[in-house]
């Protein structure tokens, strides 16, 4: 799924001048941005931190084949983050998979919490280019 979202995050970067970062931490994103960004743990690796030249977008990014309790930890980890980031960075969920049809509880309210959850489909569809106009 990484591999997927970075073709689209490489292909925007690349026709709009954006830098990217892949698996960045907090220290990391200080030293190449710039931004002090707030964690909700000490161990928090972002998958994605796309810097526009006017604001820092974060980006996760996951995709589940199977249910179990792992997709409502992260729906509500997710919510969480959001808070976190307080309004000072964009915070951009893009997840997929079969067991969203059927779990839509968790996604739904993450969906109406948080101002970004995407899907692949979506993406294809050019949602990317919209959020950064």
């Amino acid at each position: 799924m990484e591999d997927i979202v970075e073709a689209f995050i490489a292909d925007l970067c690349g026709k709009e001048n954006f830098r990217y970062l892949k698996e960045s931490n907090a220290a990391k994103i200080k030293q190449e941005f710039g931004y002090d960004v707030p964690v909700d743990k000490s161990s928090r690796r972002y998958d994605y931190v796309i810097d526009n030249g006017k604001e820092l977008f974060i980006v996760e990014t996951n995709f589940y084949g199977g249910g179990g309790s792992k997709l409502n930890s992260t729906a509500g980890e997710y919510r969480n983050l959001f808070d976190v980031l307080e309004g000072k960075f964009k915070f951009i969920w893009i997840t997929d998979g079969l067991v969203w049809r059927n779990t839509t509880r968790p996604l739904r309210e993450t969906f109406d919490y948080n101002d970004y959850l995407f899907n692949l489909t979506m993406l294809e569809n050019g949602i990317l280019e919209y959020v950064f106009k």
